[in-house]
């Protein structure tokens, strides 16, 4: 057997040998790290869960209006809470007291008549919510007449002498109080009703847009009634 054979056989026993004696080892020891890129695994996160906080607004409580006459003195009260003491030398005549929006902003208000409430004139306060109190109206005292509500953003006075009955309609316009439109009826000598109906223009001065002229209903007397 020549040199070269023995080396051979030495080595292939050698290599047979180191690799049945290294079972028990960890085979990443076999591994080269050279140009190897490990990739670490992570555990999977827990899914996020997200709080849903629902915001609940408590109710606003109703703002409700109430008087009171004491004497010579007009006692206004919200929620059953007197806030404001309105004192005069006089009585007010609580029949014409009005309650009403006259602002349209949401909140009811107070007209008080004047002494003479026939008059058709008297005070104005509005109720401001912020300071939770009443104040007077300049715009609705300017006109200073005991208006009602008669429909959206508009209010109307009525005036009543026995002979013409007056309506006047106002809105609100830019934070004043304008009249646009004034209506006349009355009943003339010859039993005819008549109308007139006035716009008006910027200065505030009315003119007649229509006129119109109907036979008065008869209105039957107690005496017609009486059989004979």
């Amino acid at each position: 057997m020549n040199k070269l054979t023995v080396c051979t056989a030495l080595l292939l026993t050698a290599a047979v040998l180191g690799s049945c004696g290294k079972k028990d080892r960890d085979p990443e020891e076999y591994v080269i790290a050279e140009n190897f890129t490990v990739y670490e695994s992570t555990a999977p996160q827990e899914t996020a869960t997200i709080a849903l906080t629902e915001t609940l607004t408590a109710p606003t409580e109703e703002v409700r209006l109430s008087y009171a006459l004491n004497g010579t003195s007009v006692e206004l009260s919200i929620n059953d809470r007197k806030i404001k003491t309105l004192d005069y030398y006089y009585t007010p005549d609580e029949k014409h007291i009005i309650v009403a929006d006259f602002n349209f902003d949401g909140f009811k208000d107070i007209y008080i008549p004047y002494e003479n409430a026939e008059s058709g004139c008297g005070y104005y306060y509005c109720y401001d919510e912020k300071s939770n109190d009443f104040y007077e109206d300049k715009p609705l005292n300017e006109v200073g007449m005991e208006m009602t509500v008669s429909g959206e953003n508009q209010l109307t006075q009525t005036y009543d002498n026995g002979y013409i009955t007056k309506y006047v309609d106002y809105q609100w316009q830019g934070g004043k109080l304008v009249a646009v439109q004034k209506t006349e009826t009355y009943t003339t000598a010859d039993n005819k009703l008549h109308k007139d109906t006035y716009k008006y223009d910027q200065n505030g001065s009315a003119y007649l847009v229509e006129s119109s002229e109907e036979t008065a209903p008869v209105t039957e007397s107690a005496d017609e009634n009486v059989p004979q």
